[in-house]
């Protein structure tokens, strides 16, 4: 088996440094995209003059509250399918039933890593 990657950066090729390095930057422009709502809305709240001008643009007050009841739908939404997923998969798993394990004496490990006792 290789050695874990994660552990031993010099042995990554560069085509795999390079793909860490895209999937990096598109995680942050992502995030970055996730949270332009939430500074556009607290700039709003301390009065910044340009972002106050895009929230009364797009609605005001009144569909800021539309939005955030269907943000709020929309997580619960995921929420319930999550647990749903969650439940199933419980389920799942208690009705197989694992073979139970044989307790292993002190010698076969040793035996098995060729350790001298």
């Amino acid at each position: 088996m290789k050695h874990v990657i994660i552990n031993h950066p010099h042995l990554q090729s560069p085509r795999q440094k390079l793909g860490s390095a895209f999937l990096v930057c598109m995680s942050w422009l992502l995030w970055l995209y996730f949270l332009l709502p939430v500074f556009t809305l607290a700039g709003w709240l301390m009065g910044v003059k340009s972002l106050s001008d895009e929230i009364r643009w797009f609605g005001g007050y009144k569909t800021l509250l539309e939005l955030l009841q269907m943000y709020g739908g929309i997580i619960l939404l995921i929420a319930i399918g999550w647990l749903s997923w969650t439940f199933f998969l419980s389920w799942l798993h208690a009705s197989i039933k694992p073979e139970p394990h044989l307790p292993v004496t002190n010698q076969e490990q040793a035996k098995r890593f060729n350790v001298n006792v």
